[in-house]
């Protein structure tokens, strides 16, 4: 009997290499989300410094104008704070998707590889049933021709 060859091992790993490449891409992606995140809370820290650097002002009796300098500063940091947020939730969904595939590309690699498994648990009961067969062969050809088994 031949050597054991699975013969789907090229879809098994190709499983493994999508499985691989969907982890790093995770990775990847839970990096920009943190980095995103960040930024956000930057943005946001910036609007808290903002407003409390106006409530100070204010408190110290400036003029009108002064304080309508604030006012677009503070309008724009609240508008990137915005499209933070929709970057952040963006890339969550990114993640959350990532994960889904992951999740489904390695319940397809262990299915696979439990069909590899039995299959290759399958070929050993098979050489050991021909071994069996081929020595039961041998000792009915040595009692049929008389020679008795060593004892």
């Amino acid at each position: 009997m031949k050597e054991y060859r699975f013969n789907l091992e090229p879809v098994l790993n190709h499983r493994r290499l999508v499985e691989e490449t969907l982890q790093k891409d995770l990775a990847i992606l839970k990096i920009s989300l943190i980095d995103e995140n960040e930024r956000l809370i930057t943005y946001e820290e910036s609007r808290v410094k903002l407003l409390e650097e106006l409530h100070q002002i204010q408190k110290e009796g400036t003029t009108t104008s002064d304080i309508l300098l604030y006012l677009p500063f503070i309008e724009q940091v609240s508008k990137d704070i915005e499209r933070q947020k929709k970057k952040v939730v963006e890339f969550e969904k990114k993640v959350e998707q990532n994960l889904k595939d992951l999740l489904e590309a390695t319940k397809n690699k262990k299915a696979l590889q439990k069909l590899k498994e039995k299959s290759f648990k399958t070929y050993n009961q098979k050489l050991i049933k021909n071994e069996q067969d081929f020595l039961n062969e041998v000792a009915v050809s040595q009692f049929n021709r008389g020679i008795r088994p060593q004892e």
